[in-house]
């Protein structure tokens, strides 16, 4: 065993730990070593059990982030080659036909608090939000080459959560290899590109790939609004799966022209006017505004054939309105303000696919805004689905921490 520095914890508090939560708090360590952030700790029970070794950080509550239950382990490049080539292999089986693109690492779900790592066919791109996997790097490089010879391996490490933990901020950067631009990767037999060096989070939303395969199957002879659209991944799946028409909306020009790419990957025509269009606008602007062609119905294919107005599907996968317990209530009522419209937008027997990714936001809070929402609006809603993380973003038990994606896919019966 190396001589690591010793943490003990407080009676009863090695509980969680045993039950494979990674978290130690503050008020759970009884005696401390004077360690450096980041630096490797043993665990140890009040009883002088050993429990295994972890990451510390004295400036943050989160004190220990538990790595192994093995105290005898090595953490070096071999320590992540085993635990990358494991998960490869179990996500790889749980992953649909014909997709290349998934989650590689979950950080804490995973075993490997602080670590993102998301693969897009070979190419490679991670993220360190800890102090602890902060001085791991060079392991973490040298593992990933060691493992899956990438074309790339890029670090998106430019987050805001390191602060907390001490850390800057880093610059963009290849850390191996040589990419000159946008990634291509396979979902589900589409293909989509993924902006590693420019695009936000790793350079796309994997997370979302079930609620994508669903809408690709409700999509046949609809017409669809794809509201935060992004890239137009919804919008592809939509139209590959036999929408008449889909209205992407995005506040982001470049991200818009990404999704037109998207459409063009895919054997799809962006200019065609009749079977899609591009709206670069503010959601919830053009949703609170009466006079906004959307709310009125009278944009796009609804105002070119002069149909019932409004939408047979509606796509809504906001960014996150509570990224701290403070901003929960906020959020709650900014989210049934937006479900309410979506609602009051959609056609008799309509569906809504709608999405939060607030973890703050509890699936009891998520399903009781639903309510609220469709009480506003007027509107019998039936729950045909709920939808949460895919496979390789699985939920842990032990971590409810973990769990933030929370999706509904809904029926206007009335």
């Amino acid at each position: 065993m190396q001589n690591y520095p010793e943490i003990t914890l407080e009676p009863g508090k090695d509980t969680p730990i045993k039950a494979g939560h990674p978290w130690v708090f503050s008020h759970a360590v009884a005696r401390s070593a004077n360690a450096e952030p980041g630096t490797i700790v043993l665990v140890k029970s009040a009883k002088g059990e050993t429990l295994g070794l972890g990451t510390w950080n004295a400036n943050t509550s989160i004190r220990v982030r538990m790595l192994t239950r093995d105290a005898m382990q090595k953490i070096d490049a071999d320590f992540f080659v085993e635990r990358f080539t494991s998960l490869d292999e179990w996500k790889r089986n749980h992953l649909p036909p014909k997709t290349d693109g998934y989650r590689l690492v979950h950080a804490e779900v995973d075993n490997l608090p602080g670590l993102i790592v998301d693969r897009y066919a070979d190419v490679l791109v991670f993220q360190l939000h800890t102090a602890g996997m902060d001085r791991l790097r060079a392991e973490i490089i040298e593992a990933l080459k060691k493992s899956f010879s990438p074309r790339a391996i890029v670090e998106r490490s430019d987050l805001d959560v390191r602060k907390m933990e001490g850390l800057h901020d880093r610059p963009i950067a290849i850390r191996s290899g040589k990419i000159d631009g946008l990634v291509t990767f396979k979902e589900n037999g589409l293909r989509f590109y993924a902006d590693v060096l420019k695009g936000q989070k790793t350079g796309f939303f994997l997370d979302q790939r079930d609620a994508r395969l669903k809408v690709g199957k409700l999509a046949k002879g609809k017409k669809v609004l794809n509201l935060f659209g992004y890239t137009g991944v919804f919008s592809v799946h939509a139209a590959k799966g036999g929408a008449t028409f889909v209205s992407t909306v995005d506040i982001s020009l470049p991200a818009l022209e990404l999704a037109q790419q998207n459409f063009t990957l895919n054997k799809l025509d962006p200019e065609d006017e009749s079977k899609c269009e591009f709206l670069e606008a503010d959601v919830m602007d053009l949703l609170s505004d009466t006079e906004s062609p959307l709310v009125k119905g009278d944009f796009g294919e609804l105002s070119r054939t002069g149909n019932e107005r409004g939408f047979d599907l509606i796509i809504c996968d906001p960014p996150a309105f509570a990224k701290s317990e403070k901003q929960v209530m906020q959020a709650i009522k900014a989210y049934t303000d937006l479900n309410a419209a979506c609602l009051r937008l959609l056609k008799h027997r309509g569906i809504l696919v709608t999405s939060s990714c607030s973890g703050r936001v509890t699936p009891d809070d998520f399903r009781s805004m639903l309510k609220f929402s469709a009480g506003r609006a007027g509107k019998r809603v039936r729950v045909l689905e709920w939808l949460g993380h895919a496979a390789d973003h699985a939920e842990l038990l032990s971590f409810p921490e973990g769990r933030y994606l929370k999706t509904a896919i809904l029926e206007v019966t009335d």
